[in-house]
C-alpha cells in the first residue's frame, strides 16, 4: 500500500484542452507524478489534481508553472497538497494500463502475466513510476517515428529528458551494437530509469545515464558525436537546446524532437533550420507533433518508409 500526496489547484474556464495538457506535462514530466487529470466544476472553471508518491513542494511547483501563467496571462493560484487516503493506488493504477504495442514494441507491466507476442520487442515499464509509459502521444510518436528510421542502424544515441528511459531502452532494443546515453536533469528520473534498465536487462555498459542539465554533463559531452538523439521535453526548452544540441550531432545523423503541440510545431522546426537542420517527417497524434530532422548537409533524404510504425 502507498500512501499518495495529492496537489491540487484550480483554473480559469477560459483555457482550452491544448492549455490544459501542457498544465498536466509539468506534473507528469518534470514532477513525476503517479496520475494526473483535469476536469471542470459547476462554474466551468477547471480543476487540476495530481498524485504523487511524495510530499510535492508547492513552491517548486509555482516555479514550474509561472512560465504558463505568464502565458496563459493568469495570476498565479494557491497550491493545495494534502494527503489521500490510503488505498493500494498502484494496483489500480497498473490495473488500467493494459500491454500497448506500438508497431513492433510491446510495452507492458509488471503485473501483465500474458506471454510475449512472437517478434515483438518488449519493453518493461510500470505507468506509475516516471513519465514516459508509452500511453502519451508524445512517447507514442517517438517509438513510432524510431522503427521508421530503423534502418540507419545509429551506433551512438543520446535519449535527452529521458524520464523513464523506455526511448533509450527502446534504442537498445531496436539496434542492439549501439551505445546509449540517457540523461535527465531530475535525479529522481535518472533513479527510475537505472531500475528500469535493470528490470530490462540492459547492461549499465551499453546504457549509461547521467544526471544532466542540458549539455551540463561530461558523460553527455563526451559520447558526442551521436548519430540520433531523441528528445521528448516540451517546446520551450528544445528551442532553446538548439544551439547546443545540433553541433553534438553526426554529419549523417537523426534527431527526433516530442513533446510539442501541433501549434508549436513551426516555431521548433524555424529554431532547428536556424541550425541548419531541415525537416524529413512528421508524425501526428492528436493535439502532438513529433519531428525527425536531419542535418542540411547530410545529402539526400533517404525514402520515407512507413512499414512497422
Amino acid at each position: 500500500m502507498t500512501a499518495l500526496q495529492s496537489a491540487a489547484l484550480s483554473l480559469p474556464a477560459r483555457l482550452d484542452d491544448k492549455a490544459m495538457a501542457v498544465f498536466e506535462l509539468v506534473f507528469s514530466e518534470l514532477l513525476d507524478s503517479v496520475a494526473t487529470s483535469h476536469q471542470r466544476d459547476d462554474n466551468g472553471d477547471w480543476h487540476i489534481e495530481a498524485l504523487f508518491e511524495y510530499a510535492p513542494d508547492a513552491a517548486v511547483i509555482d516555479s514550474l508553472l509561472a512560465p504558463l501563467y505568464q502565458q496563459q496571462g493568469i495570476t498565479p493560484v494557491p497550491i493545495i497538497v494534502v494527503p489521500v487516503e490510503t488505498r493500494d493506488w498502484l494496483a489500480e493504477n497498473r490495473a488500467a494500463f493494459p500491454p500497448l504495442h506500438i508497431g513492433r514494441f510491446w510495452i507492458y507491466g509488471s503485473h501483465v502475466t500474458q506471454p510475449q507476442p512472437p517478434a515483438s520487442l518488449p519493453l518493461l515499464i510500470d505507468a506509475a513510476l516516471a513519465f514516459g509509459s508509452g500511453t502519451h502521444p508524445t512517447t507514442e510518436g517517438c517509438l513510432r517515428a524510431m522503427q521508421m528510421i530503423r534502418n540507419s542502424a545509429p551506433r551512438r544515441v543520446l535519449d535527452m529528458g529521458c524520464g523513464s528511459a523506455i526511448l533509450a531502452m527502446a534504442g537498445a532494443r531496436l539496434w542492439p551494437s549501439c551505445q546509449i546515453v540517457a540523461a535527465d536533469n531530475d535525479p529522481v528520473a535518472v533513479r527510475v530509469a537505472a531500475r528500469n534498465r535493470a528490470l530490462n536487462a540492459i547492461s549499465p555498459a551499453k546504457m549509461r545515464l547521467a544526471v544532466s542539465h542540458g549539455f551540463g554533463s561530461r558523460i553527455v559531452c563526451n559520447q558526442a558525436p551521436y548519430d540520433l538523439v531523441l528528445a521528448n521535453i516540451l517546446a520551450g526548452p528544445l528551442s532553446r537546446m538548439a544551439p547546443d544540441l545540433v553541433p553534438r550531432l553526426a554529419p549523417d545523423s537523426w534527431l527526433i524532437l516530442s513533446g510539442i503541440l501541433n501549434r508549436q510545431a513551426r516555431s521548433v522546426e524555424v529554431a532547428y533550420r536556424a541550425q541548419n537542420m531541415r525537416v524529413w517527417h512528421r508524425i501526428c497524434l492528436g493535439d502532438w507533433t513529433t519531428i525527425i530532422m536531419r542535418p542540411a548537409a547530410a545529402g539526400t533524404m533517404p525514402q520515407l518508409w512507413r512499414g512497422g510504425a
